[in-house]
């Protein structure tokens, strides 16, 4: 059955007429159980007159999926069998004062078992007649039935088991705050505001939508998606917006998010605060974003302001109450285009819009608000309607196009609260598929009701697995829309889901978006806005922050050698010791190793003095190859003085390894260079020391025969070996103890490349090796001191040796100690000097004789100084020797013994003077016999000392015949 309150139909037309609906319409169908209703079917309650001035499209349409669903219900045999659900539907008109004078209809009579309370409650709290407790009398004057008439009995006033709603959070608070005094279950659709989470306050309270911390977790998660860090708040002041917004800016604090506006408007007479908020919001040109947080019809109007006064390029951010709103996709293009929608995730039901379809004028009289929507569609869009007719005609409904046939996601939500009723009743009451057990509503224990709601677990319209949390809230589940142009062609705008959040997935997952799908404002509506205070400080810059909030800043670029390497640095960070900031400022570097340039000062001294090293060592070798055949060159050994022109020449070539840029095939070269070219100088000067220290005394002989040593290639072999022991110490050096390129960094922050190993083992090694080489040097110099001036070197050879302590007492450490240029001087110039020493010492002296003294380069100078040097070393061997041996020492030197023991090969004692110039003579210069009497005829003798007998031999011949200078066949 069903009835209308006083009013429902008869004065419909006059509602339209003038946009006042009355505030008591009821829709009613009795039951043995029956659900209380509170639907915002109507908007802008006015408690004087009781008139609302706004229908709402889809508050009638939940009606609709209220009565729907308990039809169903009441159809199927398995679900609450044999027991018929009724419902009792009033209108809140979104008023909370409205909402809470309906709510106590329901707790009245959900008490009428107790006559006592009843009467209270009807006579004290609501002034109306009470109930005469021994006769059944009619509860008010202002009840009828469906003809009007009065008379309605006490059984038929209905025992409520639950109520469905409300709508907005503001009247879902001031009913739970009723009803949970009197234990009454209610379960609201679409009211989110966390206050109602609060279990003591509200303890019957349910909801089948999430709590609104969700969603605004869901708008801070979209924010943050599209680096939206300055944005505007704007809410109704009401416990839903101020507690939805106070959510939002603790979240969005939380993620660097700043606030530029945050206004309240009030839910009614609110224009001129609207206006003024449009207006705070225009002046923010860089919040591009706006989050509006208020009911549909508070939407409708804000945003007509906004179209008003021209705000347009915003997005707006809408919240589940009016994010989807059908009202919204006709406003104005250039205002609402691009807006996103934080909407419940509810699903579409073919079955439920089929049943729309099926309604008509005439046959859903138990929804009095279906025939008010139409009348209002019709008087808005001037389409007249038959009141004889009760269909509707197709102009209105578009060939079931319009928005009452296909938006109609929602109404999930509003089964899914009847079906959790249902289901815990089922429960409560022990049914069956065929019957219920305990089935006793006039003594329903509502504690226990509330336990079964707590529990109830089933497969809802809305979710397959539906069950309450602990504090009465549903799992969140958000759609997220974009408000663009329709894909049909025509110049409108519709809803397109392009996201989801879902909190069930993992934390930092649930928010899915695909931002292809999305469509922004009409400028640029490929391109999501900027909605930002200050652009992001690229690398290289840091924040200097100009207000107190934190997303308003400054780009200041960091100082010099500072960097940053993120966006939005806080500050710059210095680099460290041996780097340097590069360009862009946003990395450090490793600085640019100093190195020397080849046209750098120092470089073209090296180079030209190295060039000036190389012409001396040409002109040397050509003078000496000139003048081979001069007695002073064959006194130096034409083959030694090359190998050390080589020496010279290799070493000549180190000073421009030290000033080249490093690299690993570079600093290996060097070293061996290096060490090897000073090898080959102190190896061949070793040789030449001690080939002339051997023609004369026959020192340091290492064969029976010590002129075998005297071979031009054996004094070859022996150069060549003792260089290679260097080179094969420095080549296992190398292999052993890698030379890297290594950077240094000077006190000076300056960065210098060097050579470097990890142990230097093979270095020291190769360094004592030329020690050795250079101290054997100085002891066959100090030997060789006292030869004649064509063959003692002995103080150039010393002055050699000098040289290269020096370099090893000074410049190694130096080189070491040292880094960048002044290492690469002090290495370069310590070998040129080291070059230049041993070629001036070893071949000025000589090459000053050939070219300015050609007197003393001849065969009868050199006879003379053999002849000096033999009766010199002759006389003081005698005049030291003890008077014993005097005697043998004089007949030792009777020209008949000497000559006749050297052709017989007899031995001869070294102790004779004769013996040191003979030999002398015998493997110096090649020259035909001289009788050094003839170029000395005065020369005074010892004793009867014949003229000096003289054999010699050239260079290129191993040995020579002994000659005496008394034989007759010279």
């Amino acid at each position: 059955m069903w009835l209308l309150w006083p009013g429902a139909y008869s004065n419909q037309l006059a509602f339209v007429s003038n946009s006042n609906y009355s505030g008591d319409i009821t829709a009613f169908q009795g039951g043995e159980v029956v659900l209380g209703g509170l639907f915002s079917v109507h908007f802008e309650f006015n408690p004087l007159t009781r008139k609302c001035t706004y229908i709402s499209e889809r508050g009638v349409k939940w009606v609709q999926a209220m009565i729907y669903t308990i039809d169903q219900i009441n159809a199927n045999g398995k679900l609450l069998p044999n027991v018929t659900i009724g419902f009792d539907i009033r209108d809140t008109c979104s008023s909370a004062s409205h909402a809470l004078e309906e709510s106590l209809d329901f707790v009245i009579y959900s008490h009428l078992e107790d006559k006592r309370r009843r009467n209270a409650l009807l006579g004290n709290i609501c002034g109306k007649v009470s109930y005469n407790d021994d006769v059944n009398h009619n509860v008010n004057q202002g009840l009828s039935n469906s003809s009007g008439k009065p008379g309605e009995s006490y059984n038929t006033i209905p025992n409520i088991a639950a109520v469905i709603g409300g709508r907005s959070s503001r009247v879902s608070i001031a009913v739970a705050s009723l009803l949970s005094n009197f234990d009454i279950a209610q379960i609201s659709y679409a009211s989110t505001s966390r206050l109602l989470s609060n279990t003591i306050q509200y303890k019957s309270f349910f909801r089948t939508v999430p709590t609104d911390e969700n969603q605004a977790q869901v708008i801070v998660d979209i924010v943050k998606h599209f680096n939206w860090t300055y944005v505007s708040t704007v809410s109704v002041d009401d416990s839903y917006g101020r507690l939805a917004v106070s959510s939002f800016q603790k979240k969005a604090t939380a993620e660097g998010i700043c606030i530029a506006v945050d206004q309240r408007f009030p839910s009614q007479n609110n224009k001129q605060e609207i206006a003024e908020i449009i207006t705070k919001l225009k002046e923010v040109e860089s919040a591009k974003v706006i989050i509006l947080f208020c009911a549909e019809y508070e939407a409708v109007d804000f945003l007509d302001e906004a179209s008003k006064q021209n705000l347009t390029e915003r997005i707006f951010i809408g919240s589940d109450a009016w994010g989807d709103s059908p009202k919204i996709a006709k406003l104005r293009r250039e205002v609402i285009q691009g807006m996103l929608g934080v909407v419940l995730n509810g699903k579409h039901i073919p079955q439920f819009e089929d049943y729309l379809k099926t309604l008509t004028l005439c046959n859903n009289q138990r929804n009095p608000w279906f025939d008010q929507l139409w009348y209002a569609k019709s008087h808005r869009n001037s389409i007249p309607i038959d009141p004889t007719d009760c269909s509707i005609p197709s102009e209105l409904h578009a060939n079931y196009t319009d928005t009452f046939y296909r938006e109609n996601s929602k109404v999930a939500y509003v089964m899914d609260a009847i079906y959790a009723v249902a289901n815990a009743l089922h429960n409560m009451l022990q049914c069956t598929s065929t019957y219920c057990k305990a089935f006793n509503l006039t003594q329903l224990d509502r504690n226990v009701f509330l336990q079964y709601i707590h529990n109830v677990s089933f497969k809802a319209v809305s979710v397959d697995d539906f069950h309450f949390s602990p504090e009465g809230d549903a799992l969140g589940i958000y759609q997220i829309r974009n408000l663009q142009p329709s894909k049909n062609g025509d110049d409108k705008l519709e809803f397109v889901t392009v996201g989801e959040w879902d909190m069930s997935q993992a934390t930092g997952s649930e928010l899915s978006l695909q931002t292809d799908k999305i469509s922004w404002t009409t400028n640029d509506p490929d391109q999501a806005p900027k909605s930002r205070c200050s652009d992001d400080c690229p690398p290289g810059t840091y924040r200097k922050f100009s207000s107190i909030l934190s997303c308003c800043w400054e780009c200041i670029p960091c100082l010099r050698n500072t960097i940053s390497n993120i966006t939005n640095a806080g500050n710059c960070e210095i680099c460290l010791p041996g780097q340097m900031a590069a360009s862009n400022l946003s990395q450090c570097i490793d600085k640019p190793p100093v190195i020397i340039q080849w046209d750098s000062i120092l470089s073209i001294i090296v180079l030209v003095l190295v060039g000036l090293t190389y012409i001396l060592i040409f002109l040397a070798f050509v003078i000496m190859m000139k003048y081979r055949q001069s007695p002073i060159v064959k006194a130096s050994n034409i083959l030694l003085s090359n190998f050390l022109l080589l020496g010279i020449a290799i070493c000549n070539i180190v000073p421009v390894a030290f000033i080249a840029p490093h690299t690993v095939l570079i600093c290996n070269t060097t070293l061996f260079l290096f060490v090897f070219s000073i090898a080959m100088v102190m190896s061949t000067i070793m040789a030449k020391t001690n080939r002339i220290s051997k023609i004369f005394h026959e020192a340091l002989s290492f064969a029976r025969n010590p002129s075998a040593f005297l071979k031009n290639g054996t004094q070859a072999a022996f150069v060549i070996i003792l260089t290679g022991i260097e080179g094969i110490i420095c080549t296992v050096a190398t292999i052993t103890d890698t030379i890297l390129v290594v950077r240094h960094l000077s006190a000076t922050d300056e960065v210098y490349l060097r050579c470097e190993s990890k142990t230097k083992i093979g270095f020291i090694i190769a360094v004592g090796y030329l020690g050795i080489l250079n101290v054997i040097c100085v002891y066959l110099a100090f030997k060789t001191r006292k030869l004649p001036d064509n063959y003692n070197e002995a103080k150039y050879v010393s002055f050699t040796s000098l040289i290269m302590l020096c370099i090893t007492f000074t410049m190694i450490p130096a080189y070491f100690g040292t880094s960048g240029p002044f290492q690469a001087a002090v290495a370069s110039f310590g070998m040129i000097v080291f070059a230049n020493a041993v070629l001036l010492c070893m071949f000025l002296p000589k090459i000053y004789i050939i070219i300015c003294k050609p007197e003393l380069n001849t065969k009868e100078h050199a006879m003379m100084d053999l002849a000096s040097f033999t009766f010199s070393n002759a006389n003081n061997n005698y005049l030291s020797a003890p008077n014993s041996r005097r005697a043998s020492l004089k007949r030792a030197s009777a020209p008949g013994n000497f000559a006749s023991s050297e052709v017989n090969g007899g031995d001869t004692s070294h102790s004779s003077p004769y013996y040191f110039g003979n030999r002398a003579l015998r493997l110096s210069i090649d020259q035909p016999v001289i009788n050094t009497k003839q170029l000395t005829p005065e020369r005074p003798s010892l004793g009867d000392i014949s003229p000096v007998p003289t054999t010699l031999v050239d260079n290129n011949h191993e040995s020579g015949a002994e000659i005496s200078s008394n034989n007759p066949s010279i």
